[in-house]
Order: structure tokens, then sequence, then C-alpha cells
């Protein structure tokens, strides 16, 4: 019998007689004294051990569930406890049960599944044929019905193993209404995830497996290569984030992960996770992975399939070597084709434990409860699901829409669109043209004979004039009037479901208020943005903005990716290119870091100039500006006075004299505009609502002087531009009635 120490529990693993000639062992809870020797020999083997594990598993990492528990026990020492505690029952339960591992198991045990597609109307909404693709390919991976289980090494094939583990779709959700067991959610948290997305979309994981499918996973690790799986260990972490999660090109072996060549073992690994196994490699240099029957292995082997036999020099690796066909390494899943029996065995204990929280799953109530008994398939009503990204045109363009429903199948739909052409449709595809400014509505109404939903999308179309109506020239935006956005031709975007830009009045360059977004406390990564109203350039050249910066980093030792850009479009918003950029140090405008919740003093503001003097914004007639926030883990960011100019045309020196002065400002009643004319001339005094439209109109000829024109007192509570014309230049100032 041999021995080997233990540094997480100071026992003894021990190797019963039956497999000396193996290399993984069983445990045994009790120590003897005359072993103690042994074990300071091992100790000294095992701490050089420990101190080769991250470097070597750190190489490249395709899956992050071994580096996830380190981090959480890190912070939750109970953690390494729990691991230990569900150890000793796995090792007590496999020698226990005795199972034969070539190929059996005692009880057929079925998973009830639910897939959240968490996505952001890209290609991460992976079809239902997908995600069912998925499902079979675990079927036949855990029970050794994989076709491609010929390519096997005979040397490895007895040890193949059957775990009689059968994964279903839930038919039931935990209120006990129907599903087929796929949800759908509209985030940008899909993009670089972690245990964020699962607050999303969860179901009680004591009755369902959870898995989260997503864009692309942080890879935080310091190592190179995407990270495109994680599972959480049974019992080692919160109910509500338990489960796996995959990202979208993996799932499967159809749709977006055609040309993957995974053949969808992603699954299968963080499956295997989810139950308990461990990496072939053991997570460190010749390490332990805690089952008999796979061989010692040097280290992963990454993203190949070598030719057998693949020897290290792991004592026990020869002459047969390395598992590489096993579901737990890291080699392309079309060469992998196996658990090996003590794997099986191993998942079974964890689905028995009652510490692992996984041995409701498969009992008959539970099957019962989410319908994945074997009872008659129901058809559920359709889930009404378009893409609600705010769409940007011009006036005369369109838009094509598509029918993303989910849930039951629904044999027929309506679409209303608000001011579009046509204005219902019953297609899945329909194009719609939008020949009126403005910001309009999108409904889609979808039925079976189960029942119908809708979905209706406030302000999803967002339509320009081809001529810009309210020309602010010079422009200056200090959000002085206390509220953010202010004007319907004004828009914010809370992308990633934490805080999002508003205004505030704790900290301004000038004035009372600035606008910012408050990241001191923010755990959701992502981007946050604000667009610009119009801005008619076809009479501007030079253009420059500028605006006052206020930034800080929050730890002067960890990697901070905050990121500003801001971008222009002069095609009413459709598309989008970027003229500013800073990232990290180079944004911030204070000395150092700041620890704690940061609010700017009077020299922490730092102006920021843009050159936009290029033929893609000047001498354009309608521009808009997209000021986009992706925050990674920095402080908070504050903006003020944002300022546009240039030169304007012939009468710019006269317009800049005509001192045009609109009080008050905000008004309740009466609003007056003063302005001074440097000799007669013509006057066009033009108020428009922030859809463009002509309120009032005044004209006249004026003597040089000074002047004063009464605003309408009868205008309902609103933002309105007044436009002075004298000429062909013209001033216009914003005005906002409460």
């Amino acid at each position: 019998m041999y021995f080997v120490f233990s540094l997480s529990t100071s026992k003894i693993w021990t190797l019963p007689n039956e497999y000396e000639n193996t290399n993984r062992y069983s445990y045994l809870s009790s120590p003897k004294q005359n072993q103690i020797s042994l074990m300071k020999k091992v100790l000294l083997l095992a701490g050089i051990i420990i101190i080769s594990v991250l470097s070597k598993v750190q190489a490249q990492e395709k899956c992050i569930t071994e580096i996830m528990f380190q981090e959480e026990a890190a912070k939750n020492p109970a953690l390494l406890k729990s691991r230990q505690d569900l150890e000793d029952w796995t090792q007590n339960y496999i020698k226990s049960q005795n199972q034969n591992v070539n190929k059996t198991a005692q009880v057929n045990r079925i998973i009830p599944v639910v897939v959240h597609v968490i996505h952001y109307g890209g290609q991460e909404n992976i079809s239902k044929a997908q995600i069912l693709d998925q499902i079979r390919i675990l079927n036949e991976d855990f029970n050794y019905l994989n076709a491609d289980s010929v390519n096997t090494p005979s040397v490895f094939k007895p040890l193949a193993g059957v775990s009689n583990i059968e994964f279903k779709m839930a038919q039931l959700d935990p209120n006990g209404n129907c599903t087929d067991g796929i949800l759908r959610v509209y985030s940008p948290l899909t993009y670089n995830a972690r245990n964020n997305v699962k607050a999303l979309s969860y179901w009680p994981s004591d009755k369902y497996l959870n898995m989260w499918i997503v864009s692309s996973i942080e890879n935080s690790s310091g190592s190179p290569g995407q990270v495109i799986g994680f599972a959480q260990f049974p019992g080692t972490g919160p109910a509500t984030t338990d489960g796996v999660v995959i990202k979208h090109d993996f799932m499967g072996d159809i749709g977006t992960a055609a040309t993957s060549g995974n053949a969808g073992r992603t699954a299968t690994h963080e499956v295997g996770h989810w139950l308990n196994l461990r990496h072939i490699w053991g997570d460190a240099t010749c390490g332990n992975d805690q089952v008999a029957d796979t061989p010692t292995q040097f280290e992963a082997n990454l993203s190949i399939c070598p030719t057998w036999p693949y020897v290290s020099s792991c004592a026990g690796n020869a002459p047969n070597g390395d598992m590489f066909t096993n579901y737990m390494d890291y080699t392309n899943g079309d060469c992998q084709n196996m658990f090996s029996g003590r794997q099986s065995s191993r998942m079974n204990a964890a689905l028995s434990s009652p510490i692992s929280r996984r041995n409701n799953l498969w009992s008959s109530t539970n099957l019962t409860a989410t319908g994945t008994d074997g009872a008659p398939v129901v058809l559920c009503a359709p889930v009404a699901d378009f893409i609600p990204k705010p769409r940007f045109i011009c006036e005369g363009g369109s838009i094509a829409f598509s029918d993303q429903s989910w849930g039951g199948t629904g044999t027929s739909r309506i679409w209303t669109f608000q001011g579009g052409t046509p204005s219902t449709d019953t297609s899945a595809n329909p194009t719609v043209v939008y020949s009126t400014p403005g910001v309009y509505d999108v409904s889609l109404s979808v039925i079976n004979s189960a029942g119908s939903t809708t979905k209706t999308v406030s302000e999803m179309v967002v339509v320009s004039p081809n001529t810009v109506a309210n020309q602010v020239f010079p422009f200056s935006e200090g959000f002085e009037s206390g509220s953010f956005p202010f004007t319907n031709d004004w828009f914010f975007y809370d992308t990633n479901g934490g805080f999002s830009w508003d205004v505030n009045n704790a900290a301004a360059a000038t004035g009372q208020y600035s606008i910012n977004l408050y990241n001191f406390t923010n755990a959701n990564k992502g981007v946050d943005e604000f667009i610009t109203n119009a801005f008619d350039l076809s009479n501007v050249s030079s253009t420059m903005m500028s605006f006052k910066l206020a930034y800080a980093t929050k730890n002067s030792t960890s990697t901070n990716l905050d990121k500003l850009t801001v971008l222009y479009s002069s095609n009413c918003g459709q598309s989008w290119s970027p003229r500013y950029v800073k990232v990290g140090t180079a944004l911030q405008t204070t000395s150092g870091s700041v620890a704690s919740d940061f609010l700017p003093s009077a020299s922490q503001w730092r102006t920021e100039t843009i050159n936009f003097s290029i033929p893609a914004v000047s001498s354009k007639p309608n521009v808009r500006f997209r000021f986009e926030f992706n925050y990674d883990s920095g402080n908070n960011i504050y903006i003020d006075d944002i300022n546009l100019t240039g030169i304007v045309g012939v009468n710019e020196v006269n317009a800049l004299n005509s001192n045009v002065v609109v009080y008050p400002n905000p008004s309740t009643s009466f609003t007056y505009v003063d302005f001074n004319m440097t000799s007669l001339g013509n006057v066009v005094i033009d108020v428009f609502d922030v859809q463009g439209r002509t309120v009032s109109t005044f004209a006249d000829v004026l003597p040089a002087g000074d002047h004063q024109y009464t605003m309408n007192n009868d205008l309902e509570k609103g933002v309105y531009m007044v436009r002075i014309s004298f000429g062909d230049h013209s001033v216009t100032k914003r005005v906002v009635i409460n």
C-alpha cells in the first residue's frame, strides 16, 4: 500500500491493494502516527508541486473553473472546507458502492436543464436547434454512445465509463408554467461575461442545471487565449451562481459552433466540473485529479490531438501515456471521446450527496415538477421578441426587422410600426420605411394555439430630418437645466445594467451641474453612452469640440481599462467613427488613484479638445456626437461644458455682436429674447419644438439698436429652440418651459 500527503487536509491518501499498479488514490480519514515521517517528506514535495501549479496551468486557459474557485476561496476560506467535505463523502461513497469501472452505473438519473441565452442582438442569440444539438451531445458523451468512441486508444477502451446520466430540457418552469427550457435575455453583459450574467436569468439550482450562453467570457487570469467556458463545482458557492457558462460558438456542433472544431465538448467538459470532476492533470505539474483510473499527466494538452502513446515524465505515466482523449483535458473537442469509469462513479457520487446540492435534481418529485418525467410535451405559448436596440436613420430611410420570438413556435404574428410604412405587417422579416422625422415605437404580437404575447419597445426608431432645423452654433452645453437628457433629441443608454449617465449637482467645472457616471461601487463592466442632438454643419468649417473632464482610477496596483471614446456620425446615427480615445491612466485627471468615492475638486478638471475639422464632419448637414464610456474597474467620471465651435459663413462677426439673451430660462410664463442690431436689417425669429416643427414665426425689418421679442406664454411644457436669423446667419438658443 502506498501513501501520499494532502496539504489541504493533513490526512493520508492511500492506494488500496487492488489498485497498486495505478496512480490514483482512495481516501482514508484516520492517519497513523507511524506515517508522520513520510508526511514530512511528502510535504516538501507537495510544496514544490504547488509552486508549479499556476505557472503550468496559466500557460493558456480555455476553462477558468478552478481559477474562479480559488479566487472565491481566497475571499471565503469556508469553501475549501466545503470542497474537502464533499471529497471525503465522495471517496467513501465510491468505496461503499464498489461500482464496476467498466461501463455500468446503478441508476439512470435524469437532469432537468434550462438554457439562458444572454444576447445583445448578435450571433450569440443561438437557435433552439443548436441548443438541442448540445443536449444530444451531452447524452451521447456521458454514456459513451458518441460515434467517435471508436477513436479511443485500445488501452483506454476498457476504462471508458458510462454514467447513466441523461439530460432533458425542462418542460415546466419553477412556477409550473409551460416552457421549452430556453430563455432569452437581451443584455450587453453577454460581452466579457462572468458570474454577473447569472442574476439576469436564474432558476433554482437544486431543481435545474442552469446553462448560460454568452458572446464572450472575461479572461482576467493573465494568460493568453480566449476562455470558452466555466462551471461552479458542487457545494462550493452560492446557489444563485450554480451552473455552467458557455461561449456561444462552442455550444453544440452546428450553427455558430459549426467551425469551432470543438464538437460540443466544451459543455461536456464544464458539466463534468459541475459534477465534481477536476482537470485530468490535477491543475498542477503531475497533479492529482482524485480519480483512480486516469493516468498522472504532466500538464494540460493544449488544443492538440497527440498520437498515442503520448508519454510524459510523470511517475506512472508510461507506457500508455496521457489519456488525452478524456473530456477533462484541453485537447480539441474532436479529439476527445471518453470519461473514465471512475470519473463516472465520481459524477454519480456528486448526484447522491447532500453536500453537493445535486441530490434533488433527479428525484421523481423534481422530475414531475420540471416536466422531465416522460409526460407528453405540451405546446407552450410563444414569447414575442425582437432586437430592442434603438435604430437611427435619416428621413426617408428604411429598417429591416426580424422576428426573434422564442418559447412555443408561433403560427402567426402582427407587427405595428408607429410612423412607418407599412404601419402593420405579418411577415417574419419586414422592411419598413420612415418618411417623417420623429421617435417611434415598435410592437410585435405572436400567436399560436396555446396563447399569444406582445412586446413593445418605446422610442426604438429615431428618424432624423435630412435638414436639421434646430441648428445650434456655436453650441454650448453646461447641463444647467438640472435634467438629463433634456430633449427628445438627446439619448442615453445604460448598456451594462449598472449606473447610467445622469446629471448631478455635487461637482461641476462651472456653474452648478455636470453629468457623471457613478462607478465607485459599480460591479457591472461595460458601455454607457449618450448621444447629442443633430447639428447642421453644412456652412461650418474648422469645427472644434471641447469639454471639461474629471476622472480618477480606483487602484494604482490593478489593471484599469476604463475607456472614454467620442465618436461622430454624419448619416443620422446609422454608423459611427471614433475621433477621441483615452484609456486608463491617460484618462485620469488626478495625480494618482483615488480609493474613495471620487468627487473632483476645481483643480481636478481638465479641458479636452477634439479637432473635427475633417470632411466627414465639417460641411455636413446632419452630424451627431456620441460619448461612450467603457467601464472596467476605475472610479467615477464627470463631464461638463461641451462646446462646439467653428467658422460659420461671412456674417459670423455680426451675429456674434448680436448679444442674444433668453430669460428667464427655464421659465414658467413669459420668456423674453433680447438682441442687438448693429445695423438695419431683416430679422426672422422662429420657435421650434424638439421634433423640428415650427411653433411660431416673427419676421420684420428692424433698425440698429436693442430689441426684445416675447415668446408666447401658452406653450406647453417642454424644450424649444429659438432661432434668430440675421440675413444668411443665425443664432439658436434652447428654452425650457416648466
